[in-house]
Formats: C-alpha cells, structure tokens, sequence
C-alpha cells in the first residue's frame, strides 16, 4: 500500500513537473504576444490567438510558482526541515505539495523498514510513568508513547523534529497513529500518539525513577506531580544538570531521572507540601553497637535508649503509580508513629550537623548582599503597615514566600559589617580563593559584559546589589526587559524599558545629552558642585536579555563619548569584541582578566523569590482584618452586644496575676517566659522561646516541619526542645508542659498559654465592637513592640508581628475615638500612648493624639505633634492619608475656634 502511495506521488510530481510545461509548449504560443498591434488589438474584436498566448502565460507563472514550492519542499526535507523556504501567497497548496514530496521520498525507507525486523525493545518492566494527565500506552505493551496536541502549521516531519530529535522519525508517528490518512495531513487541535525514547529511558534509570516531559511542564510541576512537593525541584535539576542548562528551560520527551521517593513517616501528605528543604536522603542502618557509642547533645542519649529497635520489614512508599512499590527488606525503615517519637528517635535519622542547607532556596548568594536585602524588605514592610488604614490589614505573605525570606535572614546573620566602599557603583563579583571579596566598579569599567552559563545569574545579582546596597543608594538604574523587577521594587531610581533596540536608543541618547551638557566641565567638577551632584549621579543600564555583536557596537558607539557617568552592564554568549570589563562565568567559578574566583549569582528561583519578596512587601494592597467586626458579619437572628461608652459606667475586667500561674509567654513586648515549673537553660535561651511561640502558634505539628519552617538543623531542634521541655518542667499533677511527642505530633500543654493569646481572646468578638473596659485591660497588656528584639530574628514571624501591630493599634485608636467623642482626652491619650508602645511612628495614632489635644485645648503640644508628624512622613517619602489630613485640618479650626472662645 504504501508503495503504491509512494509511486502515485512520483507520478503526480512528474505530471505537474514535465507534463504540464509539455502540454503548454505544445498548445500555448507566447512568442504571439511579441508581435501583436497592441493598439489594434485593444481597439478591436478580440484575437483567439492573444487569447491563447496570455493564457499561456499565466499557466507558465502558475506551473513556476508550483515547480519552485516542490523544489523548496525536497530541500526543507534533504535538510531535515533546517532550511525551510516559502513563497508568499502559497499556504493554501503548500501542505498538498508537502504530503507528495514526503510520499515519493518516503518509499525506499518504508520499503526496507516493512521487511527488517523490528528493532529490540528494552524492557524495563513496567511503563515509564509520566504520571501526567495526557501521558497514556500503546495498543503494544511493548510500546510506551505519549500524547502531542497538534498546533497550526505543524507538518509530521516538524512534529518529529521538534518531539523526537529527527524529522526522519515522522514514520514511526504515522505507525503509531492509524488514523492518520494517506495524504498525511493533520489538523491543529488533533492528538497524536509519540514514541518515548526507550535508550534515553535506560540510560536515565529504571522504570520508577524516571519521568518523560511533557508539553507546559515546569520543574516544579513534576516535582509536585512525582515527588508530593514542588519545592523538591532542585533536587530533579541537580540529578539531571547534564541536559538541563536553565532549569526555566526544560523540552517536551526529555526523560528526567527523578530522586528516591521519601519513607513513610507520621508527615501526612498535606505536611509534606509545606515542607522548603530536601527530605534528608535514607542511611544504611547502624548497628546496635555503633548507636550506643554515638554521642548525644544533652540529654538526647537518654531518649535514644527509649525508642524501641526497627524491624527490618518492607515500608510501602507513597505514589501516584497504581501499584505501591515496597522497599527491600535490607533497607533502614521507621518503627510505625505510634510506637517511636520522631523528636528522640536520633540513631534511626540521617541529620546534618551543620544546620539548614540554603542552596536549594539561595544559591550562591552572598551573606552581605541577602543582609542587604533582608533590611530593604523590613524597611518596606514598616511602611506598609504604617500605611494601612483602620481595620485592615496588609495582605498576609504566602508561605512559600515566607520561608523564602527566612532563608534570606538565616543567611544574613552570617554577614559582616559592610566595608566602606569608595565608589556607588561598586559591586561584589565573588570571592577568591581566600575569601576576599572581588569587587568592581561598574563606573570606572564604562562597560561589563557576562558571558558563559551563568551569565543571566551574574546580572541578576548585581541588580539586586545595586537596588539593595547602603552605599549605591545614589544610583539610578535602565533595566532593559526589566519590567518586572523594576515593579517589584517600585523605586523611582529604578526604571525600566522593553526591548533591546529601545534601550540602546535610550543609552545613546542619555550618554549624547550628557556629553553636550558637559560641555569644557568635567565629571568630577560637576560632582562636587553640592547643587548639581544629583544631576549627574551614576546611570547603569542593565541589560537583562543577551545582546548581539551588532548590539555590542551600539553600546560601544554610545560609550564612545567619554565619562558622563553612564556604565552599561549586559551578557552575550561568546566574549565579547568591545572594550569591556569582559568576565566568563559558569555556576562554579569566574574569570576576569588573570583573576579567577567564585561567582556571587542570583539563579532564576532566587530572582522569581525576591521579586515576589519586594512585590508582597512593597504592596499598598489591604484585607479587611480578622479583628473587625461589622454589623453585616452577623447572622441576621443575632444582636451585637451594646457598646458600652468610654465614659459610662461598666464592670471592669478583672487585671491579670502579676505572677501568672502557669508558664506564659510574654510576646507584647520583650519575649519572656515566665511561671516555668523547671530549671532556665544556660545557653540557647532565646532559641527555647521562639520554638515555645511557635509551637503556640502551631499545635500538633510534626518535627519534619518545625525543621523546615524554623531552618534549623535535626540535630539542633532535638536539643534545643530538650533544653525547652527542661525549663518548662512539669505541673502539680506530674503532667510535662511539652509532653514527649509519641504520636508524632508535638504540642504544648493546654495550660501553656501567651499574652497575645489572652490579647486576642479579650477582643474576641471584634475591636469595634468590644467594650471600653476590654479595651483598655488589653492595652494594659502592651509592654512594647511586638517580639521586642527579637522581631526580626524570628523569620517566620513576620506576619503574625505584622497582625499583632495592626490589631494594638486599633484597639488604641478605637478607644481614643470614643474617649474623644465624649471629651475625655485624658483617657484618649492614654490609649494613644498605649498604641504607640507597639508602633512610635503609626499615623493612626499621631492624628488622634492631635485631635485629642485639639479638643483639650492644649495648643503648644498640638503644634509640636503636627511638626512631628510632618517631619515623620517626610522623612519616610510618604504621603499622608487624605481622610487623616482631613482630620488634622479639623482639629486645627477647632483648636483655633476654642482659642478665640477663650479670648472673647
């Protein structure tokens, strides 16, 4: 059959090839047109013969238009579809002409392939399991394929190419796929059948460790879909690192090898989401002998005793496959939750001793540039909450972006004192093989170009160094296809423009005015010039996208003009041939000129997180609070409780034990732990507390992710919840405060308790709607800023400050409006004060303290509270909110209107 095809094909190729020009020499007369009369002819009865010869014509023209598509078809697929040539005006024949240039060609290769055998199948036991929802067998079980959705101008040889290496296998898709017609034509939108590449599968592993890409999959979607958690991609990239150069940048068929399953433990699979860092990999198991002699911090070695010995049994592992694989029964396997506490169980685990590894989340990021960012983003999210508006609150931060800004702060603490730096332009490339910092000055190169693997990496980092460095606040910075960077950090230092071609107009143009306003005066003369040294502050243009050589003489023309303080920063892919500070930089090391050293990178994850990072912190956007309550929250049968008024009379709230009688944790201020039953830690201290808050604030959580949300080290959270479990000691009925978790989960004793959980208990029903006497008994309770010095230690805290903050400052505020409603300043001041233990700066409360002293009477501290307002919101670049203005303008009048009473 498909030999007949094969030569049908021929025979209408040689028809519209030969036989057409034979029948047009033969019947057609074109050399007619050159001897008519043109001006008889179009003034008389029309000629048969010009007729017959502009017929001619027009067929010669359609026959060449034919004859050029079939012979660009055979070169597209002589060069298996590497040159690909068209000619306009032909789409709506070309796919004919296509189908028979592929059938005549087509027919030796078909012919021999129906008579050799077929080719050996590796046998891998079981299907590959793409897991994917579009992933399906064969009719063969021999066979394993995939499935491929047809896009418009998809050709079969393209399809082949594109899908599996080489136009030539289009064969096998035909072979695959009955369906497909004999004119070989698909249809956008038809799903085919595709061979996975059985040697790529046996080379990568075996059946169950590998993974087949399919079309709009992403690292961490098979992460997610294979593994559990999406968070687990960089342990596919690195196991893959051989074909995978950007791990943004993943093809359809690559087959990936996919990293151990984790053992089951007492981690449900929703926990196991939530978990950052890699599930430490499976040991051998130590034998009896070597467990007892392995030293223990503290007293872990007397809870290692207590936990009865593993059996050797088979562990079913959790997976999507449809039959559950078991373990060998050599492998080290877990005793069942309820019989092992995963906190003591020490000689079963592998742990690393070091503490939490960061690579997977920061790469090769410096301590000083994430100290760097760390204090950008706390800046930023001060502002925020300041900017908030009663009874809102900012916008929480995801998890994934919280644990991402831990792992920055984490790292940050390992960061020295910034050297100072001579030049705002001076970056960090890296470090030598002494760990001295190599830096640059991007101002004094004029140009810096990356080139090599990392080079993407590279420009990420000195972005996020000159947005984020003390010394380069001065610096205004050109992103080219930088849009959203430049949004994220919302800068007005930082701009940005898209495309190359526009950036290069842009720098030509910044570099040319410069220069003509320059004029006989030099850089450094207008720089010390007080008034105009803002003016020529240093411009860097980023590119962010490679440039071409052509592009790469546009820099060099427009930084031909001398030093106007214009530096260019950009990547190529091969050295470039300017004039250039040229550095070649892969992810292990760099060099530039005769110095070789290690990069300092931001890799694409770390860029996604910290622009999420400074978009989250940097957002205006609000949500209504949890602690506001308004009437239409209710369901219709049930009454708010009537507010009782600042100044009527109402039972007062009972004030809280001077000495509380069971351990407390004092988070309204500086953290402190009181009314403990055992000894307080010598060392550690701080550490004890915050795992104490953050067990309050997660009850029942499992070990695996207290390690992962704390970033510490298995080794560390043991000890330090055994110095915790020390100082909390026990109760008068012999009951631990933190119980042993056998169940896998740890929790406090119910009676452990915090006075942010009595804060909130107190307001329960809504701040608006609480009574004046639960107010004031709850600002009562404020000591100072929430978490004291400890607010930006605890990484994982942020939002929970942040929600503490906001929720004092409106009880404050909703006091001092009540006070002020029925004139009693004294008590709104009171609850202004109270207010600003927890936030100095809030606006909410500055405008209500004016608005008090407007209504006292007392008109020097009004005046002085509206200077220092306004030094406030001037010095922070903000502006203040239009309602609050209103509020400050009226309690102005009314000052004066009381001042003039007064005096008549």
């Amino acid at each position: 059959m498909r030999a007949v095809r094969a030569l049908g094909a021929l025979v209408v190729l040689a028809a519209l090839l030969i036989g057409v020009p034979y029948l047009l020499a033969t019947l057609g007369n074109p050399g007619h047109l050159l001897q008519v009369d043109w001006l008889r002819a179009l003034t008389s009865a029309g000629d048969s013969r010009l007729v017959l010869a502009l017929l001619s014509v027009i067929g010669w023209l359609a026959w060449l238009v034919v004859a050029v598509t079939v012979v660009f078809e055979f070169v597209a697929v002589a060069s298996r579809q590497r040159i690909r040539l068209r000619l306009p005006g032909t789409g709506w024949f070309r796919p004919a002409i296509a189908a028979l240039v592929l059938a005549a060609v087509a027919s030796p290769g078909i012919a021999s392939a129906d008579d050799a055998a077929p080719p050996p199948v590796v046998d891998l036991g079981t299907p590959v399991p793409t897991r994917h929802a579009e992933a399906e067998n064969a009719p063969s079980a021999e066979t394993r394929t995939r499935t491929y959705t047809v896009e418009a101008g998809d050709e079969l040889w393209s399809v082949a190419e594109r899908e599996l290496g080489d136009g030539v296998r289009w064969r096998e898709i035909v072979e695959l796929n009955p369906g497909i017609d004999d004119s070989l034509r698909i249809e956008a939108g038809q799903r085919l059948r595709l061979p996975v590449d059985e040697a790529a599968v046996a080379s990568a592993g075996t059946a169950d460790s590998v993974v087949v890409v399919q079309r709009d999959d992403s690292l961490w979607q098979i992460a997610e879909r294979t593994l559990g958690d999406g968070e687990r991609w960089p342990q596919i990239y690195e196991l893959n690192r051989d074909q995978i150069a950007d791990p943004d940048q993943i093809d359809v068929g690559w087959v990936l090898r996919l990293p151990d399953p984790p053992a089951m433990t007492s981690l449900t699979p929703t926990e196991a989401e939530r978990l950052a860092l890699p599930t430490p990999e499976l040991v051998p198991q130590t034998p009896p002998e070597t467990q007892q002699a392995r030293p223990e911090p503290d007293d872990s070695a007397r809870e290692a005793e207590q936990t009865p010995a593993p059996e050797s049994t088979p562990l079913p592992v959790h997976t999507e496959a449809a039959a559950v694989p078991t373990l060998p029964t050599s492998a080290p396997v877990s005793p069942p939750p309820e019989t092992v506490d995963p906190e003591r169980a020490t000689a079963e685990s592998s742990v690393d001793e070091s503490g939490p590894d960061l690579s997977a989340l920061l790469g090769p990021m410096g301590a000083l540039l994430a100290a760097g960012v760390v204090a950008g983003v706390a800046t930023r999210r001060r502002t925020q909450l300041l900017a908030r508006a009663l009874g809102r609150r900012s916008i929480p931060v995801t998890e994934q972006t919280t644990r991402f800004w831990g792992a920055l702060a984490s790292h940050s603490d390992s960061a020295d004192d910034p050297s100072p730096r001579e030049q705002p332009t001076s970056v960090v490339l890296g470090w030598d093989a002494e760990e001295v910092p190599v830096a640059i000055d991007l101002e004094a190169e004029r140009a810096t170009v990356f080139h090599g693997p990392a080079a993407g990496a590279a420009v990420s980092s000195l972005v996020t160094s000159l947005s984020s460095a003390p010394w380069s606040e001065g610096v205004q910075l050109v992103l080219v296809d930088g849009a959203d960077w430049a949004d994220a950090l919302d800068d007005p230092r930082i701009g940005s423009v898209d495309g190359s071609a526009t950036g290069l107009a842009e720098l030509s143009r910044t570099c040319s005015q410069r220069r003509v306003e320059m004029r006989s005066s030099t850089l450094e003369q207008l720089r010390a010039d007080h008034d105009l040294a803002s003016v020529w502050s240093p411009i860097v243009f980023v590119f962010t996208q490679s440039l071409t050589p052509t592009d790469l003489d546009a820099v060099g023309d427009a930084l031909s003009l001398g030093a106007v303080g214009v530096s260019v920063v950009a990547q190529c892919t091969d050295p470039p041939h300017l004039q250039a500070a040229s550095i070649s930089i892969d992810e292990e090391s760099a060099q530039w000129g005769a110095s070789r050293f290690t990069p300092q990178l931001v890799t694409a994850p770390a860029r996604r997180g910290l622009i999420e990072l400074f978009r989250t912190a940097g957002s205006v956007e609000t949500e209504r609070a949890p602690w506001w309550r308004d009437t239409d929250d209710l369901p219709p049968n049930v009454l708010p409780l009537p507010r009782v008024e600042a100044n009527a009379e109402e039972h007062p709230m009972p004030e809280p034990p001077s000495q509380p009688e069971y351990p407390t944790l004092l988070l309204l201020g500086e953290v402190e732990l009181l009314a403990t039953a055992g000894t307080r830690p010598t060392r550690a201290v701080s550490q004890c507390m915050e795992y104490c808050a953050w067990l309050l604030s997660n009850p029942g959580a499992t070990p695996t992710v207290m390690v992962s949300e704390l970033l510490v080290a298995e080794t560390t959270r043991r000890s330090n919840m055994s110095r915790l479990r020390t100082w909390l000691g026990d109760a008068d009925d012999g009951a631990p405060f933190l119980p042993d978790a056998y169940s896998g989960r740890i929790k406090l004793d119910e009676r452990v308790t915090s006075d942010w959980e009595r804060f909130e208990a107190m307001l329960a029903g809504g701040v608006n709607m609480a009574s004046s006497a639960a107010l004031r008994a709850a600002l009562r309770m404020v000591r100072g800023e929430p978490l004291g010095s400890l607010a930006f230690q605890w990484h994982w805290a942020q939002s929970l400050r942040s929600d503490m903050v906001a929720m004092i400052v409106d009880a404050a505020c909703v006091l001092a409006d009540r006070a002020i409603e029925h004139s009693d300043t004294d008590m709104a001041l009171w609850a202004v004060g109270r207010g600003r233990l927890a936030s100095p700066e809030s606006d909410l409360l500055s405008v209500r303290e004016i608005h008090a002293l407007a209504v006292a009477g007392r008109r020097p501290q009004l005046e002085r509270a509206i200077v220092v307002l306004n030094r406030s919101i001037r010095a922070a670049g903000r502006d203040l909110d239009p309602e609050l203005a209103r509020r400050v303008q009226y309690a102005i009048h009314l000052s004066s209107n009381t001042e003039r009473e007064t005096a008549d």
